[in-house]
């Protein structure tokens, strides 16, 4: 086979050893220009350049490639030129066109099975048809001049663009006619039928470079030859003449035609025997018919409202998951970011401290962010809560600063915080996560939207209350739209903001905690200029206001001086990284760590080692889930300590844990001293 492949490219090779021009045409494009079975490039295009090569005595070079090769080729001068290349509807002076070989069209191809026919005024009419085609912008236009309520699926091939038509919900798909009949005819789908009507009309030719006056001038000569001696119609032939077809609508439907006849005739001739019969039962089936109307239009109009309902979730649901980078990317670029540098780069101990401080607040900031978003309904049902707490505002701002400046550093635009006020702003009561939250979306939008000049933070605490005004020198917002920029999945500018990236949920969020914290936001902009967002919360301190809670640094070594390594503990968890984690969190507080991958392996181990102190049980367990491990643990244990740690952060999931027999409940990601405050607390009783 290799000599054989030897001898065919040294073959090809003295063959256009004289070529003095190259040629590049798509492999991929029957019956124009395509490889068949035998690996060789063929096709109507091609057959074209071999009869000018018999003309011109072999002074052209045909090679084929991909669409996107080929052209990046011709841009390259690495050709001359380009066969079967449509001819664009607007003046190119990088190229020369040929005259043209071949005029291409495209049509409605529809399924015989499914319809009789397709017409315009078919389309025109229908409530949403479903149409399939390529992401073709003129032809999609083109549709929704004939229908605006018209629904589109695409395909990036004609093979599966036909087989959409096997889907009784697609009305009809619009390809270019010849090449759909091709890949048609190949599939023997005979019930594939075409319209007559043309669309988007077109002129195949060669596209050749500039500086290929020759070239064109022997292309055009050559086809004006191939057109008067009969070539061109034998190619023609050959290769288009059994796909350009016009279609005999009429033929296509003689079956229903008479089928439908019989139909009649049989109904008449019922009708005449049975005539007398049913004019007695005539009124009270028209009642009943009426009656079943009215009910199936009631069905009808609520199955109606139930699929635009769910079409409407469906939506939200697509833009919420499409547009959730927008809420996780700062927190996960000072994840990655610092982990690569750590991972490639050697740096001194202090840095690498710094930056795994980094990391981890990081993490902490796009967990926050996740619940910020699984939040927002209980925002809107008003099941949300403020947990009012002592806050440093100056601490925050400045946190909050630090962690923006490389952002701003990079971009090569100015982060000034200023301070407008003279009192202390550590005695502030309000909710520091929600606060963190608000501003957090603010600074990232003012920055999103800013190329050049500043984005500022200004904050005055007077009196009772606090206000933080968050401007910048951006792109500015719309008047039209700034009423807007609040609802759910909206950006504030369509036009100048998409191509930035966002879910549209952090206005939304922001508007819900200033307003659960008793507090009013307001914006004010100008397009091209700036923006600038205000808001003001009272001071929520009440007589029965709690000071912020804290964890304390030491909880580690208070663990460790309570009493000896004593603890035999059993480890539940499938995930390799969770499991590795908990080992190194409970080396100082246990001698005796066992491991088990499922909810059986787990029972049983228990019950091998009945001196087993502590069970920390992952509830999402292969084979039977932590809850049946611990209830069947709890038929020949009931002293061992169950801990239930799952990632389901939800009410119910603890409650569930203790309804199965688990003693505590701790979510995921695992606080390490609060886990190691459970087991200190259980060591006093061991």
């Amino acid at each position: 086979m290799r000599i054989i492949l030897i001898c065919v490219i040294v073959f090809t090779n003295c063959y256009y050893l004289n070529a003095q021009y190259k040629i590049g045409a798509s492999n991929n494009y029957p019956p124009f220009n395509y490889i068949d079975d035998n690996g060789e490039l063929v096709g109507f295009n091609i057959d074209m350049v071999k009869a000018i090569n018999k003309l011109y005595n072999n002074q052209i070079e045909i090679s084929g490639t991909n669409w996107q090769t080929v052209n990046k080729m011709l841009e390259e001068d690495l050709i001359d030129g380009i066969a079967g290349a449509h001819y664009p509807g607007y003046p190119d002076n990088k190229h020369l066109y040929t005259r043209s070989v071949i005029n291409t069209s495209h049509c409605f191809f529809y399924n015989s099975n499914f319809h009789n026919k397709i017409t315009i005024e078919m389309l025109r009419t229908m409530k949403e048809p479903v149409v399939a085609l390529w992401n073709n912008e003129v032809l999609v236009r083109y549709m929704l001049s004939i229908n605006p309520s018209t629904k589109f699926v695409y395909a990036n091939n004609y093979n599966s663009l036909i087989q959409l038509l096997d889907d009784d919900n697609t009305t009809c798909a619009i390809a270019q006619r010849i090449g759909g009949k091709y890949d048609v005819i190949q599939h023997e789908k005979e019930y594939i039928k075409t319209t007559n009507h043309r669309i988007l009309e077109r002129n195949m030719g060669f596209m050749l470079s500039a500086n290929s006056v020759e070239l064109a001038a022997m292309i055009n000569n050559a086809t004006e030859v191939l057109l008067s001696n009969g070539e061109y119609q034998r190619i023609y032939d050959k290769w288009l003449a059994a796909y350009d077809k016009e279609s005999n609508q009429l033929s296509d439907y003689w079956r229903y035609i008479i089928f439908l006849s019989a139909i009649v005739i049989t109904i008449i001739l019922l009708l005449i025997v049975i005539n007398r019969i049913l004019q007695s039962r005539v009124q009270k089936k028209t009642k009943d018919l009426q009656h079943q109307l009215h009910l199936n239009s009631e069905m009808l109009e609520e199955l109606s409202r139930q699929k635009n309902k769910a079409e409407q979730s469906d939506r939200m649901k697509s833009a919420f998951l499409a547009n959730m980078s927008h809420e996780i990317r700062t927190p996960m670029n000072g994840i990655l970011g610092f982990a690569e540098l750590l991972k490639t780069q050697e740096f001194s101990e202090e840095e690498d401290l710094q930056f795994i401080s980094i990391i981890q607040q990081s993490g902490d900031r796009m967990l926050s962010t996740i619940n910020n978003i699984i939040d927002i309904s209980k925002i809107e049902s008003g099941n949300e809560e403020a947990q009012i707490r002592r806050v440093d505002i100056s601490q925050i701002i400045c946190d909050l600063g630090d962690f923006f400046m490389a952002e701003t550093k990079e971009k090569g635009i100015e982060l000034i915080i200023e301070a407008d006020t003279n009192e202390a702003t550590s005695n502030f009561y309000s909710d520091k996560y929600k606060l963190t939250s608000i501003l957090t979306n603010l600074i990232k939008n003012a920055i999103k939207f800013t190329h050049e000049g500043h984005v500022k933070i200004v904050y005055a605490l007077s009196g009772d209350n606090l206000k933080i005004t968050v401007s910048d020198t951006g792109i500015g917002i719309a008047p039209e739209k700034q009423k807007e920029i609040f609802d759910y999945f909206v950006q504030a500018n369509h036009s100048h903001s998409s191509g930035y990236e966002g879910s549209g949920l952090g206005l939304s969020i922001t508007r819900g905690y200033v307003k659960l914290l008793n507090g009013e936001i307001s914006v004010s902009s100008t397009p091209l200029k700036g923006t600038s967002f205000t808001f003001v919360l009272p001071n929520l301190k009440t007589e029965n206001t709690k000071e912020e809670l804290t964890v304390k640094e030491n909880t580690a070594e208070q663990l460790e001086d309570n009493s000896n390594n004593n603890l035999n503990i059993i480890i539940a968890e499938d995930d390799e990284i969770s499991y590795n984690f908990l080992c190194h969190i409970l080396s100082d507080v246990s001698n005796s760590l066992k491991r088990a991958k499922n909810g059986t392996e787990v029972a049983q181990l228990v019950q091998d080692n009945p001196d087993t102190d502590v069970v920390l049980m992952d509830i999402k367990l292969p084979e039977i889930n932590g809850f049946e491990a611990t209830k069947r643990i709890r038929t020949f244990n009931k002293d061992v300590y169950i801990i239930a740690q799952t990632a389901y952060a939800q009410e119910k999931y603890k409650q569930e844990a203790i309804a199965a027999g688990c003693n505590d409940f701790i979510v995921k990601p695992i606080d390490k001293n609060q886990l190691k405050k459970i087991l200190s607390n259980l060591k006093q009783l061991v």
